[in-house]
């Protein structure tokens, strides 16, 4: 069972980079399993806080970062320094060009950016992620939560999809309103 950090938003060095919410990264660290010697791969890092999550539950493994845009590495290693997650390896540059950087097999892999170059990443990832290792995919949008489900049958086995809706409670007037976050695709496979 993944050991999960839970660090809040407010925890986190931010800029312009996005951040995946705490919810769904909770939930997609736990969706992923990561084993304490797991080496996991984060394609499209952002701020980094899927990264420091893994970084925490892969405590004996290696997390890379890969990130093309340079500000967002930047904030990636920040964190890194700030949560003390000395397992993470930043990889600055484009997926898939940039996977190729890393030296060894992997054991999990989330996808964030794909920077359209989708099918690629997905390629690389059935070709270095070992027998019953695990892909999860984080899409806001439908048109790319379609494209990866669809990409995720094609390379992996036991695809689920879910849809996620987080709503956090914000204090107004002695009254308690709820904001919604925006929803998330979550899709999961594994590798045979």
């Amino acid at each position: 069972m993944s050991r999960i950090a839970g660090y809040r938003d407010e925890e986190y060095i931010r800029g312009k980079a996005p951040m995946t919410k705490r919810e769904i990264r909770i939930l997609t660290i736990s969706l992923l399993d990561i084993q304490k010697t797991d080496v996991v791969v984060d394609v499209g890092a952002g701020t980094g806080g899927l990264t420091m999550e893994a970084a925490y539950a892969a405590r004996a493994g290696r997390v890379y970062a890969v990130e093309a845009k340079e500000a967002a590495l930047a904030l990636v290693a920040e964190n890194a320094e700030k949560f003390g997650a000395d397992n993470v390896k930043l990889i600055a540059g484009k997926a898939p060009q940039a996977l190729e950087e890393i030296p060894e097999s992997v054991d999990r892999v989330i996808l964030g950016g794909t920077g359209g170059a989708m099918e690629e990443i997905f390629k690389w990832c059935k070709a270095r992620v070992k027998p019953g290792g695990r892909v999860i995919a984080n899409f806001v949008t439908l048109e790319n939560a379609s494209k990866a489900t669809e990409l995720m049958k094609k390379y992996f086995e036991n695809v689920e999809l879910i849809q996620v809706g987080v709503s956090r409670g914000e204090f107004v007037g002695g009254l308690t309103m709820l904001k919604a976050a925006n929803p998330i695709f979550i899709i999961t496979g594994d590798q045979r």
